[in-house]
């Protein structure tokens, strides 16, 4: 049984909108370079559009990296359910106790 939470993820990923505005930002230096009618140096240009080039590139790879991640934990989730909610459990106590213990270290005896 799968449940899905349509609600909690947007329908357009942030990745995305990232590459969009990556995008966007390539046009607008495009047109910037134009306008200044060649003030501006071939190399400077050459320069920015490909360092916008291995910035999107390294977005896409991330992108694809965190799915493959996102995939893998969700095949070890179906595989073992009861050992990720021990873990969990488990985590979950020890979180638990450590702000215990630092919130009561931390208060001032009368």
């Amino acid at each position: 049984m799968e449940v899905f939470f349509n609600n909690l993820a947007s329908d357009e990923s942030t990745a995305e909108k990232l590459l969009q505005d990556l995008s966007l930002a390539e046009e607008g230096a495009e047109e910037f370079f134009a306008a200044e009618g060649g003030k501006l140096a071939a190399q400077t240009k050459e320069i920015f559009l490909t360092r916008l080039e291995k910035v999107k590139a390294a977005c896409r790879n991330l992108q694809k990296k965190a799915v493959v991640g996102a995939k893998a934990a969700d095949r070890v989730a179906h595989d073992h359910p009861y050992s990720v909610a021990g873990v969990a459990f488990g985590l979950g106590l020890v979180i638990g106790a450590l702000m215990l213990r630092r919130s009561g270290g931390s208060e001032e005896k009368e």
